[in-house]
């Protein structure tokens, strides 16, 4: 099996909305609009325009739990 390096993103309080989730490769442009595309609320980062903020990390992950 072959392993890839894959880019995590876990918003404030994502957990109650699917996150933490692999980040697509290449990244989104727009990170927020691509957040709340997959189903992050506006409204979460709206209540903190001027410091919000994601935890990022990367892991090695077998291509197939990708899929």
């Amino acid at each position: 099996m072959a392993k890839v390096k894959v880019t995590f993103i876990d918003p404030p309080s994502g957990w109650k909305y699917g996150f933490p989730m692999a980040v697509p490769d290449p990244a989104p442009e727009n990170m927020l609009e691509w957040l709340v595309s997959k189903g992050y609320p506006q409204w979460e980062i709206d209540k903190m325009p001027n410091s919000f903020y994601c935890n990022y990390w990367q892991e090695e992950i077998e291509e197939e739990e990708l899929k």
